[in-house]
C-alpha cells in the first residue's frame, strides 16, 4: 500500500465521520441530505479505475454499515458502494472524456441503487412515500454536491500533476 492509498483511505474515513456528525444533522430543506461517502467514492473510482473503485466501495460501505445510525442489514450499503464504484471506474476506463457525465450519473444512480437493493432485501423503510418524496431529494442533493466534491477527491487521489517544461524557443519559433 503506497502513500497515495493511505491518503485515500484516510480521506474516506474523514468523509464518513463528517457525514455522520455534520451532514446528517444539517437542517436542510426536505428530508434527504447529500451522501458524501458515495460522492467521495465516485471521485476515487474515477481516478483509480474499476477494480480499485469496487474494492474501496466495498470497504467504505462495510465501514458505513456499522456506523451508529445504521438501521439496515449489514452489507447492504457495501453492496451499493461496490456496484457504484465499479460502474464509475469502468466507465472512466472506457471513456475518459466522459468523466463529468459519469460523476453526475453515478451520483444520481447511487440512491436509486440503494433503494433497489433495500427493496430486494426487504427493508421496511422502503415504501411509496419514501420513493416519491425522499428519493428525489436525495438524488437532487447528490447531483448538486457532486461536481465540487468529486473534483476535489479526484485531485487528492491522483496527486500533484507535473507539467512538462517547454524549451524557450517554443515561444518565439515561427515569428521572424
Amino acid at each position: 500500500m503506497g502513500g497515495r492509498d493511505v491518503i485515500s483511505v484516510g480521506m474516506l474515513l474523514l468523509v464518513m465521520v463528517v457525514q455522520v456528525t455534520v451532514v446528517n444533522r444539517l437542517p436542510l430543506p426536505g428530508v434527504g441530505a447529500p451522501d458524501l461517502v458515495l460522492l467521495a467514492l465516485i471521485g476515487y473510482a474515477l481516478a483509480r479505475g474499476a477494480a480499485a473503485g469496487a474494492t474501496m466501495g466495498f470497504c467504505a460501505g462495510l465501514a458505513s454499515d456499522v456506523l451508529p445510525p445504521a438501521t439496515h442489514v449489514i452489507g447492504q450499503y457495501a453492496l451499493v458502494l461496490c456496484l457504484i464504484g465499479f460502474m464509475a471506474g469502468r466507465v472512466a476506463e472506457s471513456y475518459p472524456a466522459a468523466v463529468q457525465l459519469t460523476a453526475l450519473t453515478c451520483a444520481a444512480a447511487g440512491p436509486l441503487v440503494a433503494v433497489a437493493v433495500g427493496a430486494l432485501l426487504g427493508d421496511s423503510r422502503i415504501n411509496q412515500s419514501m420513493i416519491m418524496t425522499t428519493l428525489p431529494q436525495m438524488v437532487l442533493y447528490n447531483v448538486l454536491v457532486a461536481p465540487p466534491l468529486v473534483w476535489v477527491v479526484t485531485r487528492i487521489v491522483r496527486g500533484p500533476r507535473t507539467r512538462a517544461l517547454r524549451p524557450a524557443g517554443y515561444l518565439t519559433r515561427g515569428r521572424i
